[in-house]
């Protein structure tokens, strides 16, 4: 089953991503409006290109219309290369499937926009500033399966020093409750975790 049937390529992947996103998934694109308005409005603070952003924002959850229990199958019918730890972590699966849907279907080339859709549910080492922007505006914008909230006044606090310090309170956060939370911690997110102990 191709769950990206009615995804087609005009020219303005944007449009492209909120015609067939929207009908299919309203709360997800709501969603999608507050993380790329939260981007947007960080952008030029940051010099980053408001297209870029833009795009990024509006595919970070294109996936999201895959069922959970078919995000491995999907992404390996997609050609994304799987570890044993993003098989046993599949939820993480969602950022590299739109960045290979949009990049095949939508034939968007922009390495630094494919890999902050590809990494911003964990973020990863050394991260850009495109990545970095695109995970702390998902994250401000309100994660639903996060049972505490009490991270965003830590990640308010550090974006008013940086990106880094914004990324690093979140990831602080996930890390110290992670038996709270039942979550797994994927190894891009320690990776990321460990890069920016520098901006704590």
């Amino acid at each position: 089953m191709d769950h990206f049937a009615g995804l087609e390529r005009t020219g303005e992947p944007c449009q492209d991503v909120e015609r067939f996103l929207a009908p299919r998934r309203p709360e997800t694109w709501r969603h999608t409006l507050a993380v790329a308005e939260r981007a947007l409005a960080l952008a030029p603070r940051f010099s980053l290109d408001p297209e870029a952003v833009r795009l990024a924002a509006y595919s970070h959850d294109l996936a999201a219309v895959v069922p959970r229990p078919n995000l491995v199958a999907t992404a390996e019918a997609w050609g994304v290369s799987l570890t044993a730890e993003d098989r046993a972590i599949p939820q993480v699966l969602h950022g590299p499937l739109a960045a290979a849907v949009i990049e095949a279907r939508l034939s968007v080339r922009d390495i630094a926009i494919l890999d902050a859709v590809r990494y911003h549910t964990t973020l990863r080492s050394h991260a850009t500033p495109l990545d970095l922007l695109l995970f702390v505006a998902d994250k401000i914008a309100f994660d639903p399966t996060t049972p505490r909230l009490d991270y965003l006044a830590a990640m308010q606090s550090g974006l008013e020093r940086s990106l880094e310090g914004a990324a690093w309170a979140y990831l602080d956060f996930v890390v110290g409750h992670v038996a709270e939370l039942g979550w797994r911690l994927h190894p891009n997110l320690v990776a990321a975790h460990a890069h920016l102990r520098a901006f704590r």
